[in-house]
């Protein structure tokens, strides 16, 4: 990717974060860059490439935070790790950006839904394959059934929830979610060494 495309994209997630989607116009990020909109239509023929476009840039960058946080833990300390990051922002960055995608742009929101629940599925699956090789989750686990769950019910979940009663807390919602998950996947090795990591902390 060219620096101007990242420079378009990079200023265009921040005033979709602040704004919206539907608030902010190409003149607004031509203005911001000081490039003209014959520039800016030679990148993105359409607003809605654009919005795709920092979708992906938005994805790739938690992708690769998530893989920085697991980098070298075992399958338990990257688990929780994860499941605490993907939920310390639920409700807060972009909400709006995501609330117009919704609205807007729903065949690009239904189809980053897709994703994001494949990609849950597909790393919650390697993970547990790794905690079975350490030792640490259950040897008899249905894996594929396990992933699906995971995927499904991290989505589902914490909205459903709390929409049933709002003034429960993100963090303990957190703690419930992470509490019924590891019991779910863990033998006793498992469930002693996250007792003793909570003793820690």
């Amino acid at each position: 990717m060219d620096e101007q495309t990242l420079n378009i994209i990079r200023a265009a997630a921040t005033k979709f974060e602040q704004f919206g989607i539907r608030s902010v116009s190409i003149d607004n990020i031509c203005n911001e860059l000081r490039i003209s909109k014959k520039t800016f239509y030679q990148v993105f023929p359409k607003k809605e490439d654009l919005v795709e476009a920092v979708l992906e840039f938005q994805v790739s960058l938690a992708l690769e935070k998530f893989q920085k946080l697991y980098r070298g833990k075992n399958a338990i300390d990257a688990l929780i790790l994860i499941i605490k990051e993907v939920k310390k922002h639920t409700g807060n960055d972009y909400q709006i950006f995501f609330y117009d995608l919704e609205k807007y742009y729903p065949t690009i929101y239904n189809q980053y839904k897709e994703k994001k629940t494949e990609w849950i599925r597909v790393s919650f699956e390697e993970n547990l394959r790794q905690g079975i090789e350490e030792g640490y989750y259950r040897e008899d686990l249905d894996i594929e059934l396990s992933s699906i769950f995971h995927a499904v019910q991290l989505k589902n979940s914490y909205r459903d929830i709390a929409a049933h009663n709002p003034k429960i807390s993100m963090r303990r919602l957190n703690d419930f979610y992470i509490d019924v998950i590891v019991r779910l996947i863990t033998n006793e090795k498992g469930l002693k060494y996250v007792e003793e990591q909570i003793m820690k902390d």
